[in-house]
């Protein structure tokens, strides 16, 4: 490795080693040193981040989305460790932009592992105390995984482009420094990566434009997987005080499932390597009469609100918080509500709550984020159509 000591107009002394300088100036080049991305070209720049498991499905489909959305510019893919292993979940991502003709976005692979827990850690405390739902699933640590560094090729063999070096957390500081005030951030999966981000520059919270993110239920489910895979990684994000954190709950997903009558309608859309794999792995095998599990498309609906907001018909704002102690409630989702109710749905008493009675008083880092609470069911199955099925 060559070192190189050079000096400023003031006599200060710099050691750069050659592959270090090669990385900073091909960051440079990619992130445009402050060119405005968003103004430039008049879409949204979006850094994905996703625990991507496969070519099609959940956590895959909402960046066949955004790929083909007008107004989305994606500056980057990031990914982790959730569904499946990151170094897969990489090569899923290659190949699903070569597929689609955009092997030009970078992708930047991101945590193997949770922030402080072991994968042995977190298989134990889902068999003791249950997962979602009752149901220990595993992700990436289930028993039938292979091993977090085996890798396979995807359908179609790997992608020709590789990976970037810089590490997924680097690369949203940089890119969020570079364009300030601009980029939304999509969390798909756990929030292993941008806990990672701030914690290297905690100066980028205020310079992102929005963080949207998947998990957590006021209601339904608290204790929800992309917070279970990472309960530390989901305090740092959520006490953080970001100029908009807008979350979608598994709550608000319950109202829309995938069906036979979208696999279709994709597969025989305009994109056609989209379409040639939903026949051959979703609407082949149904009409063999095999079983298809229909899941919620909560990643899909995160997508389609990029595009366009006003599908969503309704929303509250509420603190957040997660549950870190070790036991059965560890990784559940606390909500307090802006504007509490009373008894009988009154307003909240304030200010003179009375014998026996206090405010609805938050944890202090909890922070505040938009919760959508109500969407158009038909709007958002056509807009994923429309997306899914472009050329």
């Amino acid at each position: 490795m060559k070192i190189k000591v050079t000096k400023d107009r003031r006599g200060h002394a710099s050691v750069w080693t050659q592959p270090i300088r090669a990385m900073f100036l091909g960051l440079c080049l990619f992130v445009g040193l402050g060119s405005g991305v968003g103004e430039a070209f008049g879409k949204t720049p979006v850094i994905f981040d996703e625990d991507i498991d496969n070519l099609i499905g959940g956590n895959a489909d909402p960046l066949t989305m955004l790929l083909h959305a007008e107004n989305i510019q994606i500056l980057g893919v990031t990914t982790l460790s959730g569904d499946g292993w990151v170094r897969q979940g990489t090569e899923y991502a290659l190949k699903l932009l070569e597929l689609q003709g955009r092997s030009s976005i970078p992708v930047y692979r991101g945590a193997e592992f949770p922030l402080v827990q072991s994968p042995a850690e977190f298989v134990r405390d889902t068999r003791i105390y249950g997962g979602v739902r009752t149901d220990p699933w595993l992700g990436a640590y289930a028993a039938h995984s292979p091993a977090a560094s085996t890798v396979i090729a995807p359908q179609g063999g790997f992608a020709k482009v590789r990976e970037q070096a810089v590490p997924a957390a680097q690369f949203i500081v940089d890119a969020v420094r570079a364009h300030p005030h601009q980029i939304v951030i999509y969390c798909g999966g756990p929030l292993t990566n941008l806990a990672l981000a701030i914690n290297l520059a905690p100066d980028i919270v205020p310079l992102i434009k929005e963080v949207v993110f998947m998990g957590t239920s006021p209601e339904l489910q608290p204790r929800t997987v992309n917070v279970l895979l990472d309960p530390e990684a989901a305090a740092r994000v959520l006490h953080a005080a970001w100029p908009r954190l807008t979350i979608f709950t598994v709550d608000l997903a319950e109202k829309v499932r995938r069906d036979i009558e979208l696999a279709r309608a994709v597969s025989a859309g305009g994109n056609e390597p989209i379409a040639k794999l939903y026949k051959k792995s979703v609407v082949d095998p149904y009409d063999r009469g095999e079983t298809i599990k229909w899941f919620r498309m909560p990643d899909e609906l995160m997508a389609a609100y990029l595009v366009d907001p006003s599908i969503i018909t309704s929303s509250r704002q509420y603190f957040v918080d997660v549950d870190l102690s070790l036991g059965l409630e560890r990784g559940a989702s606390v909500y307090w509500d802006v504007t509490p109710k009373g008894y009988g749905g009154a307003p909240w008493p304030r200010g003179h709550e009375g014998p026996g009675m206090q405010m609805a008083v938050p944890a202090a880092d909890a922070q505040i984020a938009d919760v959508p609470t109500d969407f158009d069911v038909q709007r958002f199955r056509r807009l994923f159509l429309a997306l899914m099925t472009r050329s």
